[in-house]
């Protein structure tokens, strides 16, 4: 037990100091063992736009939204996986409308539906953008997140809006569960990376 919470603090360190320092990369510290001896559902996200990384634990849920939040609490939201809500990114997706991605998501739709996103504009005003999106492709993938492999169907999702095409990838696994995923944030932040490293 002693050395499950050693390893507990020495993740909680390694987290918080890959949040606080640019150049700390958290690929570059942890490894499947410390995952594992955890126990513990962790996320590794990436924003290669803003050339940050850090992993992030569960701090909340309401309902089917899960948020994650990092050692120095900016927080991502999801619902079954789909990004729904961000803070602390600095051009946050304040909130989205993904019904029409979850059931794509699930099989039960294969035509063009709309998904609204919110965000602050630039004078800190809520500014609504809708955007139209079908699924573009689906194939399986075998992917590899520290050293444990995934058998996935990798879908793709094409979005558009007046000036703006953006395509949003999910890895999910037989169960449907969102292993791995690539998702458009903002155009400051560009697109969101994450991992499921301990589900």
């Amino acid at each position: 037990m002693g050395a499950i919470l050693a390893v507990i603090r020495l993740l909680t360190l390694l987290t918080l100091a890959a949040c606080a320092q640019p150049g700390v990369n958290p690929r570059d510290v942890l490894s499947r063992a410390r995952l594992d001896a955890t126990g513990q559902p962790t996320l590794l996200a990436e924003l290669p736009e803003l050339k940050v990384a850090a992993t992030l634990a569960p701090s909340g849920r309401n309902g089917e939204v899960i948020t994650w939040a990092s050692g120095d609490q900016a927080s991502l939201s999801f619902q079954g996986g789909v990004l729904v809500a961000t803070r602390g990114l600095g051009a946050d997706v304040m909130s989205a409308d993904v019904t029409g991605t979850l059931a794509m998501l699930r099989g039960r739709s294969e035509g063009v539906y709309t998904r609204l996103n919110s965000g602050l504009d630039g004078e800190y005003q809520t500014a609504f953008r809708a955007y139209q999106c079908k699924r573009t492709s689906a194939r399986p993938e075998q992917i590899i997140i520290f050293d444990r492999p995934h058998s996935t169907t990798r879908i793709e999702e094409t979005c558009t809006t007046p000036g703006r095409t953006v395509t949003n990838i999910y890895w999910a696994g037989p169960d449907g569960f969102i292993w791995k995923s690539r998702q458009w944030v903002s155009s400051h932040a560009g697109y969101l990376w994450t991992e499921q490293l301990v589900r």
